[in-house]
């Protein structure tokens, strides 16, 4: 008995040694210490100095059955952490412009958005910057991507390999527009099914729409907007409220309707940018088509 216990005790130390030497090179690379070849070329080499000790060493049984425990730690590890080879040549990403755009032609309801495009061995934000501009790409910023960012989209990735993340915004938007409306209407599948279709921030601006098409509500304002919405029709905070601002000035809309809760951030972005334009913030959509009639009878006389 007390000899199967000390086997148990040197698998069991033989166990937190090999996940000790993995965590150690997995905190060097998160902390940028090390990059992401380097990081899977340890754990490589790892695994072929373990695999010729236990040829080496297959004589001797004991040794070589410690020596298998680590080598079938590590090699789960690795094949883990091998999904990192298609992020590493990642460095940045740049926030630029889409051009706002209807959903329906003619309904005057314009989405506001941002889009990510990852740039590839870039040495610095200045030659990200450099190759945008030579793209004639109009961009808002541009974010150095650290290897905590890129490990993270790593284990996002593999999780939808699974089918075991959670659901995007745009997928929860989706579903809050089928419970608002009961069904989902032929204009959101097409939407959706578009691969500019990104976040939720659009759900405001595609709620407004149908209710546009379906005769509910009329307008003939060009008005962007922006905001995410439940199943209710209650708008919710949106991201990046500051470049959907800028995009709107950019295109040179006169009216922005955005979330209640984003009102006193895009008060502050407004003084900031000297921006000529009118920002409404609502809580409903009820009191976004509320809004958008008043403003049609304010302006009949300039259609």
């Amino acid at each position: 008995m007390k000899i199967i216990d000390k086997f148990r005790s040197l698998n069991v130390v033989q166990v937190i040694l090999t996940i000790f030497f993995y965590l150690l090179f997995l905190v060097l690379y998160l902390q940028d210490y090390i990059d992401g070849i380097s990081f899977l070329l340890i754990l490589l080499i790892s695994l072929i100095v373990l695999s010729i000790s236990m040829i080496a060493l297959r004589k001797k049984r004991a040794t070589r059955r410690k020596i298998g425990i680590s080598l079938s730690i590590l090699l789960l590890l690795f094949c883990y952490e091998l999904p990192l080879l298609g992020f590493i040549s990642k460095t940045h990403v740049a926030d630029v412009y889409i051009e706002p755009r209807q959903t329906v032609v003619g309904s005057g309801i314009f989405i506001v958005s941002v889009a990510s495009l990852p740039l590839d061995n870039m040495e610095s934000k200045q030659e990200a910057q450099e190759y945008l501009i030579r793209q004639n790409e109009d961009f808002y910023k541009i974010t150095k991507l650290t290897n905590q960012i890129l490990y993270e989209e790593k284990n996002k990735t593999l999780l939808s390999w699974i089918h075991l993340n959670e659901k995007s915004p745009k997928e929860k938007m989706r579903e809050n527009l089928k419970q608002y409306f009961g069904k989902e209407e032929t204009r959101i599948t097409d939407y959706f099914n578009d691969d500019q279709a990104i976040g939720d921030s659009s759900g405001l601006s595609l709620l407004l729409t149908e209710l546009i098409i379906k005769g509910e509500l009329q307008n003939r304002l060009k008005i962007a907007v922006t905001g995410a919405i439940d199943g209710d029709g209650n708008v919710s905070a949106i991201g990046s409220l500051k470049e959907k601002l800028q995009t709107a000035d950019k295109y040179d809309f006169l009216f922005m309707i955005i979330p209640s809760e984003n009102a006193k951030e895009a008060v502050a972005i407004q003084k900031e940018l000297k921006l000529n334009m009118e920002v409404y913030d609502v809580e409903h959509v009820d009191g976004a088509v509320e809004l958008i009639n008043d403003l049609n009878e304010e302006y009949r006389n300039n259609f």
